[in-house]
């Protein structure tokens, strides 16, 4: 069996992933852009909906667009945040994106796991393909003998 180096093969699966070279990269690379698009969509509307409500809020750390971007999207990616909502609708819309944080991981987490189970079946598959065919190969070369295995054959 050959010895692969674990980080040049790592390279290989993300381009492979990138490139969608299988049925498993493809379905990884499709779970992914979906999580990544619906989160960037998500992130924008929640940036617009806590501008909106926190931005001349008495006491809120949030006063421009880009302090909303930044509060909405950590809070989405991450769960944590860099300001903290003044508005009763800001911290309930802070839930909310914790709720889509560990969504996020979640998703993220059963589609790797996904794929490693399915590549590693796909790579099982293709090993014993390359078996076969060395065995029909090297059988072809040298064809078995009629005594093979110490069990005459019938007449």
């Amino acid at each position: 069996m050959a010895h692969r180096r674990p980080v040049k093969h790592a390279g290989h699966e993300v381009m492979a992933v990138a490139r969608g070279s299988s049925k498993t990269h493809y379905h990884l690379r499709r779970r992914l852009a979906i999580i990544f698009g619906a989160t960037a969509v998500f992130s924008l509307i929640c940036t617009l909906i806590v501008y909106i409500a926190e931005h001349h809020a008495k006491g809120s750390e949030i006063h421009s667009l880009w302090d909303s971007f930044l509060f909405s999207t950590s809070q989405l990616l991450t769960g944590s945040s860099v300001a903290n909502p003044a508005t009763n609708l800001g911290k309930i819309l802070e839930l909310v994106f914790d709720l889509w944080a560990i969504t996020v991981v979640a998703s993220l987490a059963g589609s790797f796991g996904a794929f490693f189970h399915a590549r590693s079946k796909e790579m099982n598959e293709e090993m014993e393909r390359a078996e076969a065919a060395l065995r029909h190969t090297v059988g072809a070369d040298h064809p078995p003998t009629p005594h093979a295995g110490g069990q005459e054959k019938p007449s």
